[in-house]
């Protein structure tokens, strides 16, 4: 991995905050939003939040490319 790379991904992790980081390792592990939402005790609604304030830190259209942004 590049510098510039690792520089980024340090940043967007950064960004996030911790219920944010939380949300989007369990959507990594492949839980659904309901399953989310229960281990974390929030409604799949607030999950959808949640991933569409990530979307919006991280200049990214979904999951995926949230997940590779931060851990690929």
């Amino acid at each position: 991995m590049h510098e510039a790379e690792i520089i980024e991904k340090d940043k967007s992790n950064r960004m996030l905050s911790k219920r944010e980081m939380e949300i989007l390792q369990s959507i990594k592990k492949g839980y659904l939003y309901k399953e989310v939402g229960t281990e974390l005790h929030i409604s799949s609604e607030t999950v959808k939040k949640h991933l569409r304030n990530i979307y919006n830190k991280l200049s990214v259209r979904n999951k995926t490319e949230a997940i590779n942004k931060l851990f690929g």
